[in-house]
């Protein structure tokens, strides 16, 4: 019996010391950084640190790139996905639970995490706002202490806006700029951003750019994957007031709030990644005794969400001496927005199952279309798509048609900032 009991706390003791991101106590700057850097050194092969930039404050931001083989590098064709947490540095649920998700794509032995783990890079930033996290209160549920930077500005009402007055460079927060040259650098197909303070999925658009209307051309995309989300973790009800709190749903984000500047409509029209912001938690900051409930509760959820970018179509847009058309841009029937191919000729999109029109765009000309049709499946359609020089090249010396990023039924006009943020894009690239 002695032997039993002996080799039970000896299996306790080795989990808790070598499985410490599940610890179920909230972690703070410094514990946040020192458990990422001990995680690529427990796991050299699978884990690699970037600093993205850094905050007002000087602290770092930390993105952890995950993925069973080369975590360190680009591979042809295997999706980019990203989770972020803690933009508003008062809302930490989503921080905790990005580490313990970290720990368990690293050791988990179940089939599904082992899949997802060799079919894409997973990038994780627990913490978008750790100066506002310094901030922050234990226990605080709805204030807004520790929401902003440490200049005092909400990270997501600060990425560039369309149709929006654009500010300067010098005058958008550093932590800003830091997610889009990541975002610039690195072709995401799908990213979700946690947030705190009630329990909704929030899918484009954040704002109402045409009209009184905010359905962009993947609400279709957005409403089946958002949907699938929040019927796995029910369960979070509990955790809120049902006479106050907004809970369950999947709504666009105008509709609950109009907001100018948010960060997934800006990765969603610049790259066509599909974003999406999970509210998780009713309270912002809540006690530490619910961090385990909400892990069991959003742990398949999150690694379900992660499989959704291999939905779709994928494949590769080359000339006929198998080098990649540079400039080029990929729509689906007449979705917006555009999908930009890598400069290694690369794109994915994510699409349900049904019958699509894919279109190649050169400099804004159509130059080729195919029928395809995708699967009710997580396996993508792979084409390669051959396009001879002679049926585009003419196209070389003509003005740039820019593609109006939001499905309209008439043609509209696009803003100066808009074509001028275009044109860095090529200049950028050469």
């Amino acid at each position: 019996m002695f032997n039993i009991q002996y080799s039970l706390l000896i299996i306790l003791l080795y989990t808790l010391t070598n499985n410490y991101a599940y610890y179920f106590h909230y972690y703070n700057y410094t514990q946040m950084t020192n458990f990422l850097h001990d995680t690529v050194i427990r796991y050299p092969s699978k884990a690699a640190l970037y600093e993205i930039g850094k905050t007002h404050g000087g602290r770092s931001l930390w993105a952890i790139a995950l993925s069973s083989y080369a975590p360190n590098e680009h591979i042809l064709l295997r999706p980019e996905v990203k989770y972020i947490g803690n933009m508003h540095g008062n809302e930490v649920v989503g921080l905790q639970l990005l580490l313990y998700l970290i720990e368990y794509l690293l050791t988990s032995n179940d089939n599904q995490v082992i899949e997802l783990m060799n079919g894409s890079r997973i990038w994780i930033m627990p913490s978008m706002n750790p100066d506002g996290l310094a901030l922050s209160q234990y226990g605080d549920c709805s204030t807004i202490n520790g929401r902003f930077t440490l200049n005092n500005i909400d990270l997501n009402r600060d990425f560039p806006d369309y149709l929006g007055i654009q500010l300067s460079l010098s005058n958008r927060a550093l932590e800003t700029r830091a997610i889009m040259s990541w975002l610039h650098d690195i072709p995401f197909v799908l990213s979700a951003n946690f947030h705190g303070g009630a329990f909704i999925i929030n899918i484009p658009y954040d704002r109402y750019y045409v009209g009184k209307i905010s359905i962009s051309s993947d609400d279709d995309i957005y409403q089946m994957i958002g949907r699938s989300y929040v019927n796995r973790i029910l369960d979070t009800e509990r955790y809120c007031n049902l006479n106050k709190d907004d809970v369950g749903t999947v709504i666009r984000g105008a509709d609950w709030y109009e907001i100018i500047g948010s960060m997934q409509d800006y990765g969603y029209l610049n790259y066509g990644t599909i974003e999406m912001t999970m509210e998780i938690s009713c309270c912002k900051y809540p006690n530490e005794n619910v961090l385990f409930s909400y892990w069991n509760y959003n742990r398949d959820a999150m690694v379900e969400l992660l499989f959704q970018a291999q939905r779709g179509v994928k494949g590769l847009i080359l000339d006929e001496y198998y080098q990649p058309i540079q400039f080029t841009q990929i729509m689906i029937d007449n979705r917006r927005p555009v999908v930009k191919v890598t400069s290694l000729g690369e794109f994915w999109r994510i699409l349900l199952p049904g019958v699509y029109t894919l279109k190649v765009f050169y400099r804004g000309y159509e130059i080729y279309r195919q029928q395809i049709i995708i699967n009710n499946s997580y396996i993508p359609l792979n084409i390669n798509i051959i396009i001879p020089r002679l049926t585009y090249l003419h196209y070389t010396n003509r003005p740039i048609q820019l593609l109006s990023p939001f499905m309209t039924n008439s043609t509209y006009s696009i803003s100066i900032s808009y074509v001028l943020f275009f044109l860095c894009l090529i200049f950028l690239e050469n």
